[in-house]
């Protein structure tokens, strides 16, 4: 008997430290899940109603530095034309490269402005 109640005392306390750890993660894990996916589809929702996808330059990077065609196919601006190219070359930090700043493509795109009501 004292062996049955030492056993089940050792899984309690094992649940207790392990079990509860992994349950409070997971529900973390979760909880972020659906934050995201909330604020995913807000974004998708502002994208639409004002219209922020035409504000993409109408010139291309690789048009106005002329790029060879072999140099377009490894660029990932190329490869991904829905999004501004110095979008593609953020540093880790969030900022952009030096390059990007005093490009012409990034100087002449329109500049956001605050919506109303946003």
């Amino acid at each position: 008997m004292e062996t049955t109640q030492g056993l089940l005392l050792a899984i309690g306390w094992f649940l207790l430290r392990f079990g509860l750890p992994v349950l409070a993660t997971a529900l973390v894990i979760w909880f972020f899940k659906r934050l995201d996916a909330r604020w995913q589809s807000e974004a998708q929702e502002y994208t639409e109603r004002t219209g922020l996808e035409s504000l993409v330059p109408a010139v291309r990077c690789w048009l106005l530095n002329d790029c060879p065609e072999e140099r377009r196919q490894k660029c990932p601006a190329y490869q991904n034309q829905e999004k501004p190219c110095w979008q593609h070359y953020r540093l880790v930090d969030g900022s952009l490269k030096e390059s990007c700043l005093s490009c012409r493509v990034f100087r002449g795109a329109p500049a956001l402005a605050p919506v109303a009501g946003d």
